[in-house]
């Protein structure tokens, strides 16, 4: 039997940040455990070793706002309502914020695709932001596009 479940333990912190820079590659920045709240998307299975679906590693915190970073294993089944649910909760009710940015590389077209697709709002493209000629697109959500949009409750039912 296969069972989904969220994790938020941040026990299993630094393991996820790993997980999570084998996926993106290159430099993806300072990800410390201390600093990075991280959310995962994982698949228990009873015979096998869990398998981890995506992680957002939430970090750059000011007071008003953050910053999310998405990883995931490739495939299409890595994200639920309840997973969107669980990392917007946080953002917007747990830590009080009222904005979650995304930064993008233009390069990147599965994730603005993403990006898109969950409502997150284009802001501004940041020259070399990755390096030189290495640019990125900035997208964000504010807690009240969040209350508006079609994240902003778990589903009705558990997960499988």
């Amino acid at each position: 039997m296969t069972k989904r479940v969220i994790v938020t333990d941040q026990q299993y912190a630094p393991m996820l940040l790993q997980w999570m820079r084998e996926r993106i590659g290159g430099d993806i920045g300072d990800f410390d455990a201390k600093d990075s709240r991280t959310i995962a998307h994982v698949l228990l299975h009873d015979e096998n070793p869990p398998e981890i679906l995506a992680v957002v590693a939430i970090n750059r915190w000011s007071p008003f706002a953050c910053e999310g970073n998405i990883a995931s294993d490739g495939k299409r089944n890595w994200f639920s309502r309840d997973f969107a649910y669980t990392v917007y909760d946080f953002v917007f009710n747990h830590a009080a914020k009222t904005r979650f940015n995304f930064t993008v590389s233009v390069d990147n077209k599965d994730a603005i695709a993403m990006h898109e697709s969950l409502g997150h709002e284009y802001v501004a493209r940041l020259a070399d932001a990755f390096g030189e000629n290495n640019d990125a697109f900035i997208y964000g959500l504010t807690r009240k596009q969040w209350l508006a949009g079609k994240w902003a409750a778990p589903s009705k039912q558990k997960e499988k």
